[in-house]
């Protein structure tokens, strides 16, 4: 089994090696927060007009109880630092109706989005790492297990294994979009450490079909971890290179900002786009429009 504490010493020691500037630059730079616990994913939470960050706070399999989810206010202060907690080294989330959801390593949590606390668990069988989240038009739970070539999805109050295959190529990061979901693959012979014998790219999984679709030119360039989708716009962070790239469909993926290694879970409203940084415990915000 992979043993996960491996990526953060990575990034970190990547990170050495090419110092870099943490964030893109105040022309792009809306604001900047700090004082995380190895923060993993940013949801815009719509309804409440709020972020929420899940922060690892440990390894990230660890079964240590550390894990919490914090809220932020879109204009970069801290709300509750700790508002949420009983989880062990939480991930992806999804909002459906007033329920969060958010990956805990085998399990899928679920938060009522009212009082932050947890309503029901639910163990995925035999996952051994899940990681990204995501909800369809309908309601349905999407995640991906990383080590284990997986996607399940809860529905109907339950979570099944819903695509096993190895062409998912170790699935990080997902998103719903329409009919489809798209897939950042981390890559082929994933290390101890999370590095690969290949980097991965974007994949299409067609829902009525599961057929997976490799996205044309933007396969193995990046180890994929958060998606999000605007417009004819795609973006995607690299957290071992600390990269953040646009896709467009039918062009070669385009670099549009650098970081520090550790940009992991990104999302997004319809102007700004927030960034978590795992080794550095901090959350930015940085201008859509800057970036294209």
């Amino acid at each position: 089994m992979h043993k996960s504490y491996g990526i953060i010493s990575v990034f970190a020691v990547v990170a050495s090696l090419f110092p870099g500037p943490a964030h893109a630059g105040p022309a792009r730079e809306v604001w900047k927060v700090s004082g995380f616990k190895t923060p993993e994913s940013a949801l815009y939470d719509k309804a409440h007009q709020r972020l929420i960050v899940s922060n690892i706070n440990g390894a990230p399999d660890a079964v240590d109880g550390n894990g919490f989810l914090s809220l932020v206010s879109l204009d970069g202060q801290i709300i509750q630092m700790d508002w949420a907690s009983g989880f062990d080294a939480p991930k992806g989330m999804a909002i459906v109706g007033n329920k969060l959801f958010i990956s805990d390593i085998t399990k899928l949590r679920v938060v009522d989005l009212d009082t932050g606390k947890i309503i029901e668990t639910l163990a995925a069988e035999k996952a051994v790492f899940l990681n990204d989240v995501t909800a369809s038009a309908n309601g349905d739970v999407f995640v991906t297990d990383m080590l284990a070539d997986r996607i399940y999805r809860y529905s109907g109050g339950k979570i099944d294994l819903w695509l096993e295959s190895a062409g998912l190529g170790a699935p990080n990061g997902i998103i719903a979009d329409g009919n489809r979901l798209i897939v950042g693959s981390w890559g082929k012979g994933v290390h101890p450490d999370f590095t690969t014998d290949k980097p991965g790219g974007l994949l299409e999984v067609d829902m009525a079909t599961k057929a997976v679709t490799p996205f044309p030119q933007a396969t193995a360039f990046a180890n994929v971890d958060g998606i999000v989708v605007l417009a004819r716009s795609i973006y995607l962070s690299d957290p071992l290179k600390g990269a953040l790239y646009r896709v467009v469909a039918g062009q070669a993926p385009q670099l549009v900002a650098q970081f520090k290694p550790g940009d992991v879970d990104i999302g997004s409203d319809d102007e700004t786009l927030y960034v978590p940084m795992m080794n550095e415990g901090e959350l930015f915000a940085l201008k859509i429009n800057a970036l294209n």
